[in-house]
């Protein structure tokens, strides 16, 4: 039978008589802490799935620096006599003045680089090649300085970025009377640690909550923050918008975007298609002739770009499944979660549970995500 609570919950009742022992379980079921992978969990390799660094500001920041690769992508159809070339936003920076470049089979110098509109002014049909029309989208490459003897091309640029996050804080307040400590009701026979389970159990999976999904905000006037949890610094260029299930194939397209993530969180359902035992987009088919073991599930992909684990969290949106490296993504805590008794009131004690914790993402534009699943 189950009683509800009506009205505004609060840890310290149940609307149960202290007479009504009930035969219960040794526990009434919470969630266990093997059910928060981002806080409690390990990878097959060993290495926990989100790190801890302490923190010591409300907010904190960290720099990326970005020396650019000079390589790109044209973003827009030329004929063979245009002389400015548009790139790709933010992809100017890649070929200073100076740098041959290449489309297709044409190679052209820059002579000009405009930050602002993403446009490159060319010298068109270099080093003997023909002018040609090239479609959009084609790649552009740096083959290196073609200068005059004694002269030298100009310096690549080079920008470091700033990041940051605010710490949040979790909280909750629960009350006991003094019977209520003594009195062994509810199949537990502590009241006052039963509580302090049920209200570590909830924090901890805001907190999980918070780290896959947090909102980064900040209102200095009432002190109220939250911190912006990983899907916030995911970067929308690197995101699967339309595939509605996960195939190694898609996987692998996925990390030539982002090139490195090394893992990859979602619900269980999602690694359906994984582990079928045929077709091109299983991982592994295992056979055990004892059938109370049944198969085993993958828990690694291995593509061109290497091994890929297979983390399942239940908490995780439906649709979403999130790549990303491991020890980039980090947890700062500034007080980690403690509770602390607060002041007496009569025969009640009053316990405040808190802690408080900021996400720090490193490295955002190498993770990716599948978000139509």
């Amino acid at each position: 039978m189950a009683y509800e609570q009506i009205g505004t919950f609060n840890w310290s009742s149940y609307n149960q008589l202290i007479t009504h022992k009930l035969q219960m379980d040794e526990l009434i079921y919470v969630l266990n802490p093997d059910d928060l992978p981002m806080l409690t969990g390990a990878g097959s390799n060993g290495r926990a799935i989100l790190p801890r660094v302490p923190v010591s500001n409300r907010e904190f920041k960290w720099m990326s620096e970005n020396v650019p690769l000079p390589i790109g992508t044209i973003n827009e159809a030329l004929d063979s006599s245009e002389t400015d070339v548009t790139v790709q936003n933010d992809q100017a920076v890649h070929f200073p003045v100076g740098s041959t470049v290449l489309v297709d089979d044409e190679a052209m110098v820059v002579t000009a680089i405009n930050t602002t509109t993403h446009v490159l002014t060319v010298t068109r049909a270099a080093l003997g090649t023909s002018a040609a029309t090239h479609a959009d989208d084609a790649e552009i490459r740096s083959i290196g300085t073609t200068l005059a003897e004694g002269n030298v091309g100009e310096g690549a640029y080079r920008g470091r970025d700033e990041h940051s996050n605010f710490t949040q804080i979790f909280s909750r307040k629960l009350n006991v009377t003094g019977t209520e400590q003594l009195i062994p009701k509810y199949g537990v026979p502590s009241e006052l640690a039963r509580q302090v389970v049920n209200v570590g159990q909830f924090l901890n999976t805001e907190l999980e909550f918070a780290c896959l999904y947090g909102i980064k905000h900040n209102t200095a006037s009432t002190k109220i923050r939250g911190m912006g949890g990983l899907k916030s610094f995911l970067l929308a260029a690197n995101t699967d918008s339309t595939n509605t299930w996960m195939t190694i194939e898609r996987i692998q397209a996925l990390q030539q975007l982002a090139y490195n993530e090394e893992m990859i969180m979602s619900r269980p359902e999602n690694f359906g298609a994984l582990n079928n035992i045929a077709g091109n987009e299983r991982v592994q088919t295992v056979s055990i002739d004892d059938a109370r073991r049944g198969r085993m599930t993958a828990q690694v992909v291995t593509t061109e770009f290497g091994p890929v684990e297979l983390v399942r969290n239940r908490w995780m949106r439906a649709a979403d499944a999130f790549c990303y490296k491991s020890e980039q993504v980090v947890l700062r805590p500034m007080r980690p979660m403690s509770l602390q008794q607060l002041a007496k009131t009569d025969d009640t004690d009053t316990f405040m549970m808190l802690g408080e914790y900021g996400l720090q993402v490193k490295g955002a534009e190498h993770m990716a995500n599948f978000s139509a699943l």
